[in-house]
């Protein structure tokens, strides 16, 4: 990919991406020593010119753990990317992998931990729906209610790039236990939060390929809404704007081109490619593609119009749908 591309996020200042989006990637940003043999690298947040969504890679080194917390007023949806690892929802530990999704309500205590035998990181996509603030302020870029442009900039110099290898092994399973967000069902996944899977959820295919909504208010969520998108070679899902929410896109897997603004942009996976309300975004897989083209994108508030337009919203109330 073009790292000299003037969409790309290092290439913007904070007013051009809050306007007009750019394409970030997991392995740049802000990097902390977090939690017990963890790190947060701060991707994409108000610092850098989000605003209702922020991202973070959490990377759990083995033995790795966060402690147990809450966020007062965010909701986190959490992809699983890379590794074994554990999820606490206050109900105690239950195994996830790469490949789930994790919601978590505003207010709920969770941690994550490395799966106790791993021999490898585990790597998550956390997103943030608004941001958490309270966090920006526990590592020294939010201070007096305002971001501290000047440490933000030193911060980002002296940043060093990640190595998180871009070959997806996200995958299906059958993981989460008590939890899977199936079987608890649309209230208790409201109240508790849950751990789903990127290959379960509601389909819908009237923009393009084929669109699981896999966290979203039909199954609980509330300003969270995470969609993944599978893109065979040629396909696209069209460019398009939301009236008022904006998106987040994960380039799980594979390479293809990533819409903004006016034109397609070369992607591929670990990319992020963020989109304000009201700024034209699409995703699509080239005709000549060996693999399909996976996206997830994170959108907050969640799009309403959408699920209208797919049929599971009616009258004010969202419908019953099928888990496939």
């Amino acid at each position: 990919m073009d790292p000299n591309d003037p969409a790309r996020a290092h290439n913007r200042t904070v007013d051009e991406i809050r306007a007009r989006g750019a394409i970030f990637n997991i392995n740049h940003g802000i990097e902390f020593e977090d939690g017990d043999r963890c790190t947060t690298r701060l991707i994409g947040f108000p610092g850098n010119g989000t605003r209702m969504v922020s991202f973070h890679l959490l990377t759990h080194r083995p033995q790795g753990s966060y402690a147990m917390h809450r966020h007062l007023i965010s909701e986190e949806s959490m992809i699983c990317v890379r590794g074994r690892g554990e999820v606490n929802l206050g109900r105690g530990f239950v195994p996830v992998a790469a490949g789930n999704f994790v919601y978590v309500p505003a207010g709920v205590e969770h941690a994550t931990r490395a799966a106790a035998d791993a021999d490898e990181d585990f790597v998550v996509l956390s997103y943030h729906c608004p941001p958490a603030l309270e966090y920006y302020q526990q590592v020294g870029v939010f201070q007096n209610g305002a971001f501290d442009r000047s440490a933000i900039d030193g911060a980002m110099l002296a940043a060093k790039p990640g190595s998180v290898p871009s070959v997806s092994v996200m995958g299906e399973n059958e993981l989460g236990g008590p939890e899977r967000g199936e079987a608890k069902g649309v209230e208790r996944v409201a109240r508790e939060g849950g751990v789903f899977n990127m290959y379960r959820g509601a389909h819908y295919t009237m923009n393009g390929g084929l669109m699981r909504f896999v966290l979203w208010p039909g199954a609980g969520t509330r300003l969270v809404a995470q969609h993944i998108a599978f893109h065979e070679p040629g396909v696209a899902f069209r460019p398009h704007v939301h009236p008022n929410s904006e998106d987040a896109v994960f380039v799980a897997a594979g390479r293809g081109a990533c819409y903004l603004e006016s034109r397609w942009i070369d992607t591929e996976a670990g990319d992020i490619l963020y989109a304000p309300a009201l700024v034209r975004h699409g995703t699509a897989a080239w005709p000549d593609a060996k693999e399909t083209f996976i996206c997830t994108g994170c959108a907050s508030p969640p799009q309403f119009d959408l699920y209208e337009h797919a049929g599971y919203l009616r009258d004010g109330r969202f419908t019953e749908f099928e888990w496939k």
